[in-house]
């Protein structure tokens, strides 16, 4: 595993404090910088059904070639294939982290990318966003 990958999830760790999940807010700006750019943060939609990126980092516009701010994981399908949706809804179905390494679509090519995707609860119970954080692999 990418070691800055691990480290986030390290933090995820950390942040959950004994706890199932850790919400959004238990993680300060500062908590994150390490990895800006890098990171991408999802509304769950739907129970689990679809995800909307909230934060989609410049250095993962760099690395695909597309912004997908503000759009719904579903309606990008086209440009990152099916792959994504599937992760992230079993982030919801197992409420655990999910680590990748794989393959992905970026303006006319593909990349190896490692990923992770961390649920995230406000409420303790109910995953309502997914922290996750790309990196190219060389």
């Amino acid at each position: 595993m990418n070691e800055r990958i691990k480290s986030l999830l390290d933090l995820w760790e950390a942040k959950r404090a004994g706890r199932a999940l850790p919400a959004r807010a238990d993680f300060a700006m500062d908590d994150l910088l390490p990895w800006l750019g890098h990171l991408m943060l999802l509304d769950v939609l739907e129970g689990g059904d679809d995800f909307r990126f909230v934060l989609y980092g410049t250095a993962l516009v760099e690395i695909f070639g597309f912004d997908l701010t503000g759009k719904r994981v579903s309606e990008a399908i086209p440009q990152i294939g099916p792959s994504p949706l599937e992760e992230y809804r079993r982030v919801c179905a197992t409420r655990a982290p999910d680590y990748v390494a794989r393959r992905s679509p970026a303006d006319r090519e593909y990349v190896s990318i490692t990923k992770i995707a961390l649920p995230l609860s406000s409420d303790g119970r109910t995953i309502d966003k997914i922290l996750g954080a790309i990196y190219r692999i060389d």
